[in-house]
């Protein structure tokens, strides 16, 4: 514009806040570099997730002395280099960081004055455990306590506690159980939230900190106690005391647990300024629950139901020979809630059964029907089996047939052959320089079963369809099938015998027809579709690459038949496509990553993390090289097939040995996924990559929408 503003644009000494977390490129040298000219102007300073860097190159936030905010969470730093950097930060309030063993913070502390000044300005406070897990078929575990960081905490208004995610086998070396020698430095705490891993140290410290805080009858703004057992909980000294009134409520969960609502523990009908809920896995949520949701909480703007079955469930009436009896197709108070909430922006009820017969006293034909009346969404996640209509028009050629509940289901067989013989309509689908035409909006886009079914079918409108039309600002979807659970999964953790498939009856009528549609959502930028067995072709992902051009991770999982992966053509012309997507993780047991497939994913050359998970899949060792050469942005690649352990681990140090001078960052992990050793495999990894691609898990309204910790 002039050379004032390009002036301007250079001048570093205008920087204030610095986040660096997913800049994988970020060397050591490279941060010094950048950061020497600053450290008096720097405010606040993110570098969360940066495990690469070296802690020599760190030495240099002790001279950014004007720092109000830190985050060094899963960054390689000493006990006693951290608190030497605290001891210079005298403005710094908001500090967060990881720590391998505890025992050790108290000692440091002790012998640092300056860093025990700088804990008593802190008002937020963040812990992440990195604990060095064990894996044994004997386990021993040693409990033991002692002072805390408390002791210096005096301003202290928010703390957050981060455990290790879910493994299935490893156990940390100790369990530590806080000792609060100065509670009354905590009677200003207003916010607590631990994150959803079954951490059992994190958890021991979190629930041992909050026990503490409620004996002095605070009232929270901010409560998140993902598997807190509520009833044991409530007879605690001075939890009921804290959470009698939920007036200042603003965020809570209590997922994990079963409880009733309403009930004594919990007053929900104080709770009018309550914003973000989370119920997710509680069999107690009835309609009952939902009618009270949406009388007492009209300001929520995020809700998680997810695996709240019962949600159907009506009150207890009478029937004509006096007995009562319950409805169990009770929509009333789900359609109450999203009638009454206007405000909600996230929701999440994947895992739940409403059907088209649930909705007949209703003037709407599906949950997607429903959903559209609010055209403000921005993440939803629902069942698939919720998109389902049944049609009766004589023309309906569908691959699967819906029948009544106790039937067995017929299908028909389509050969290798036949996909491929349908997938012709898209010529040159793999060349990246072909039309951008969105198939979704052509005149005849292919049906699950034929090319031809939309001209059998005019006027025939998908559900899925409806709620695209009305909500164009989806970022966040997911389609997740209740009977699906993945070989990694957030439950088990890593555990390959826990993967269960079992999908809803009624799920099988929706198949890449009914998905093309997503192609339409052009600011979504995450997408999870997960055991949807009526995608057999792959269309539908042709369309979503060319249709949501801001798409950056795509997690699918057991689409189409389990034993033929019949869309893997669709998904193959799919990745030319992808303009910006960074996360990929596929899970099919049948999946071949052979030249094939790692060619096409190869065109994607945006990609920094992509996991696979294929029990009986093939890999092409020399293809995954290429992959490497080919897509430079590369970081963390994951795969678990069936090759043998020799090769995996062979190819896995080429890699590392390779790319490691390159991409300082780099993460990889090749395993047999039903070989011994696979949970220790896998715990050598960052905990980002763990945490958001290994495990399978929903992320829409897991926390507040507006949270910036990780």
């Amino acid at each position: 514009v002039c050379k004032r503003f390009f002036q301007i644009c250079k001048d570093k000494s205008l920087t204030r806040h610095i986040a660096v977390g997913k800049n994988y490129w970020l060397t050591s040298e490279k941060f010094r570099d950048f950061l020497r000219p600053i450290t008096e102007s720097v405010e606040e300073l993110n570098l969360d997730s940066c495990y690469w860097l070296r802690p020599a190159g760190l030495d240099i936030i002790s001279k950014c002395t004007n720092l109000t905010s830190l985050h060094l969470i899963q960054v390689r730093l000493s006990v006693k280099n951290l608190c030497s950097i605290m001891s210079f930060l005298s403005n710094l309030t908001n500090l967060s960081f990881s720590i391998s063993d505890i025992r050790d913070l108290h000692p440091e502390l002790a012998a640092s004055t300056g860093a025990q000044d700088c804990l008593a300005r802190l008002v937020k406070l963040s812990l992440h455990f990195r604990h060095q897990l064990v894996y044994s078929n004997c386990p021993v575990i040693n409990f033991c306590s002692g002072p805390t960081l408390f002791e210096y905490c005096r301003k202290l208004e928010e703390f957050y506690v981060y455990g290790f995610p879910s493994n299935a086998r490893g156990i940390p070396k100790y369990i530590f159980q806080p000792q609060i020698l100065k509670p009354e430095n905590l009677q200003n705490v207003r916010v607590m939230a631990l994150n959803d891993a079954l951490d059992p140290a994190a958890r021991m410290f979190f629930f041992g900190t909050l026990l503490a805080v409620c004996k002095l009858s605070v009232k929270f703004k901010t409560l998140l106690q993902p598997s807190g057992n509520v009833d044991q909980l409530w007879t605690m000294d001075g939890y009921a005391t804290c959470l009698k009134n939920m007036e200042e409520l603003v965020h809570f969960d209590p997922s994990r647990t079963t409880f009733q609502i309403p009930s004594e523990v919990l007053h929900f009908e104080t709770a009018h300024n309550l914003q973000y809920l989370n119920l997710s896995d509680n069999a107690a949520v009835t309609s009952e629950t939902l009618h009270l949701l949406a009388d007492t909480c009209p300001k929520l703007t995020g809700l998680n139901l997810q695996n709240c079955n019962y949600i159907l469930l009506g009150p207890l009436k009478e029937q004509n020979n006096s007995e009562q009896r319950r409805i169990y197709n009770d929509i009333s108070g789900l359609q109450a809630l999203l009638l009454s909430c206007i405000e909600l922006r996230s929701l999440n009820i994947s895992g739940i059964h409403v059907h088209t017969q649930d909705l007949t006293a209703t003037p709407y034909s599906s949950l997607a029907a429903l959903l559209a009346l609010n055209n403000k969404w921005t993440c939803l996640s629902v069942s698939p089996c919720c998109l389902s209509m049944e049609r009766n028009t004589k023309s309906n050629k569908r691959t699967f047939s819906l029948v009544p509940e106790g039937y067995l289901v017929k299908r028909r067989r389509i050969g290798a052959n036949a996909a491929n013989q349908s997938f012709s309509m898209f010529s040159d689908a793999g060349s990246p320089t072909r039309s951008q035409e969105d198939p979704s909006t052509s005149s005849s886009p292919p049906s699950s079963s034929s090319p031809s079914a939309m001209s059998e079918e005019p006027s025939f409108v998908p559900e899925l369809e409806k709620l695209v039309r009305s909500c164009p600002q989806i970022e966040n979807f997911e389609l997740n099938c209740s009977g699906f659970r993945s070989a990694f999964n957030k439950y088990f953790g890593v555990n390959p015998t826990t993967c269960t498939s079992s999908p809803c009856m009624f799920s099988l009528t929706v198949g890449d027809q009914e998905l093309m549609c997503i192609g339409r959502w052009k600011y979504l930028k995450t997408l999870q579709l997960t055991s949807i067995p009526g995608v057999n072709q792959g269309h539908c992902l042709l369309a979503i690459a060319k249709g949501c051009v801001c798409l950056e991770q795509l997690s699918i999982a057991s689409l189409g038949q389990i034993a033929h992966c019949l869309y893997r053509g669709g998904l193959v012309a799919a990745f030319p496509f992808f303009s910006v997507l960074k996360d990929f993780r596929l899970e099919h047991p049948y999946m071949k990553v052979d030249e094939v497939m790692l060619l096409a994913m190869s065109k994607c050359s945006t990609l920094q993390r992509v996991c696979i998970i294929a029990k009986n899949g093939t890999m092409d060792t020399e293809g995954v090289k290429e992959l490497f050469e080919k897509v430079r942005s590369l970081i963390n690649f994951q795969l678990y097939t069936g090759r043998s352990l020799t090769v995996c681990r062979g190819l896995q140090a080429y890699l590392m040995s390779k790319y490691k001078k390159s991409r300082p960052a780099i993460s990889v992990c090749i395993h047999p996924l039903l070989s011994g050793g696979l949970q220790e495999a896998t715990a050598q990894m960052p905990d980002q990559h763990i945490d958001e691609m290994t495990i399978l898990k929903s992320t829409v309204a897991i926390r507040p929408h507006e949270w910036t910790h990780r």
